[in-house]
C-alpha cells in the first residue's frame, strides 16, 4: 500500500468517525421521546365546549383549533395538532368520550405531543384507527385512502391482552 493511499484511507475513517454521531442521533433522539411518554385518560373535546361550562364564549374562529383532553385527575392538557392528535378534529365520534393517550408533555407546558390513541367501551381498551379494505392500509385519521381514493372505514377493535 503506498504512503498516498494510506493517507486517503487515513482520512476516510477519520470522516467516518466524525460523521458517527450524525448517524445515530435520530435513533437516540427517538429513544429520549420514547422514555418521555405517559398515558393520560380523560375525554378529549374542544376548548370552546369546555370554556362554554364556565360561562365563556370563544371566538368562532378560535374554537376550532383548539382541542383538549380533560384529563380524569381534572387536568386539562390542549392537544398539538399533529399527526398524533389531528383524528380529533376530523372525527367528531371521538370527542367527549372515555380515551387513553400515549403521550409527552411538550416542554414546561401542559400542551401534550400524541403519538398513540386508544378508546374505552364497556371498561375495555380499543385500538382506534381508519382502514382501506380495498389497498389493506391502516390510517390515524379521517380521511380518503391516498391509494384508491376510498373513504376509510373506522376501526376500533379491542386490544387483546
Amino acid at each position: 500500500m503506498t504512503a498516498a493511499t494510506r493517507c486517503r484511507l487515513g482520512i476516510c475513517l477519520s470522516l467516518a468517525c466524525a460523521a458517527l454521531p450524525i448517524w445515530f442521533a435520530p435513533a437516540q433522539q427517538k429513544s429520549a421521546e420514547a422514555e418521555k411518554t405517559q398515558l393520560y385518560k380523560g375525554k378529549v373535546l374542544p376548548l370552546a365546549d369546555l370554556l362554554d361550562k364556565q360561562g365563556v364564549k370563544m371566538d368562532k374562529e378560535a374554537a376550532v383549533q383548539l382541542m383538549v383532553l380533560v384529563g380524569d385527575d381534572g387536568q386539562v392538557h390542549p392537544l398539538v395538532k399533529d399527526d398524533g392528535a389531528r383524528m380529533f378534529w376530523k372525527d367528531a365520534q371521538l370527542l367527549n368520550r372515555p380515551m387513553r393517550l400515549t403521550a409527552r408533555p411538550v416542554g414546561g407546558t401542559n400542551f401534550l405531543q400524541v403519538f398513540q390513541v386508544h378508546s374505552y367501551r364497556k371498561g375495555q381498551l380499543h385500538e382506534v384507527y381508519y382502514w382501506c379494505d380495498i389497498c389493506i392500509i391502516k390510517r390515524f385519521e379521517k380521511r380518503d385512502c391516498e391509494c384508491c381514493g376510498a373513504p376509510m372505514e373506522f376501526r376500533e377493535p379491542p386490544v387483546q391482552p
